[in-house]
């Protein structure tokens, strides 16, 4: 088997909206942090050997100063172990690193939730894991409405305890299917009557917003339109009270 080795595309937790085409996908990730320009989200996408794609998503708990933070080292280590070719086994890597510079540190212990993909653009095989985070959801243009992935994937957040291992699954993508990772900022904000979206709310939000758009459909058009619906659910309130990001991969092979 060739080695296997990733390149980073582009990577980070500040206010952004970007778009990057990658191996048989098309992706798009906007960054709202709370309470300024960086956060605790970090978002990663990778052109990996093989006509391979990589994305991370990373929510390290808390907002602000100290998150942002804790989201560079989580950085520093995906670059050191990025040529990791089992998706599970990235997860157990960073694991471990991160849960030892924890017990290194005299700071409090941080943690860190995980979602990972990466997309073989010849088969059209979408491989992903969990470490703890919000499951993603799929659109499959021919039922046209979302699904969640990867139950009983939950595992155990980054700096939980080391040793641990993950498991994975993968999904095949189909011409124009999406799929939707996000931070839980998406889904734990609260109405003006202090009601939470929840994953369901958030999952028939995205739902509205895409039949909303025209088609074909502009990957850019749809991330900023589901960020404001979920501004319209907060109602006029200040602040985000956690930082929210969305990362929206869409099949082209």
């Amino acid at each position: 088997m060739r080695p296997f080795g990733c390149m980073e595309l582009w990577a980070g937790n500040e206010r952004a909206h970007r778009s990057l085409i990658l191996a048989g996908l098309e992706s798009d990730v906007i960054a709202v942090p709370s309470g300024g320009d960086k956060g605790g989200d970090l978002s990663a996408v990778f052109s990996c050997s093989d006509n391979t794609a990589r994305v991370v998503l990373a929510d390290c708990v808390g907002h602000g100063y100290t998150a942002s933070g804790v989201a560079r080292h989580v950085h520093h280590l995906l670059h050191k172990f990025q040529d990791i070719r089992d998706t599970a086994g990235l997860l157990a890597a960073l694991n471990d690193a991160f849960t030892l510079s924890n017990e290194q540190s005299d700071d409090p212990l941080r943690l860190t939730t995980v979602v990972t993909g990466t997309f073989d653009g010849t088969s059209g095989e979408f491989n992903f894991a969990y470490a703890a985070h919000p499951r993603m959801l799929l659109w499959r243009g021919r039922e046209r409405r979302f699904l969640e992935l990867g139950e009983g994937l939950e595992g155990f957040p980054l700096g939980y305890s080391s040793g641990e291992t993950y498991s994975q699954q993968s999904v095949r993508l189909n011409h124009g299917d999406l799929i939707l990772a996000f931070s839980d900022g998406a889904t734990e904000v609260r109405s003006p009557l202090g009601e939470q979206l929840t994953s369901k709310g958030f999952l028939g939000l995205a739902e509205r917003t895409l039949s909303t758009l025209p088609h074909p459909l502009v990957l850019r058009d749809f991330s900023r339109a589901l960020i404001e619906g979920v501004h319209l659910y907060r109602g006029q309130q200040g602040a985000l009270e956690d930082d929210i990001t969305l990362l929206t991969l869409r099949s082209v092979a």
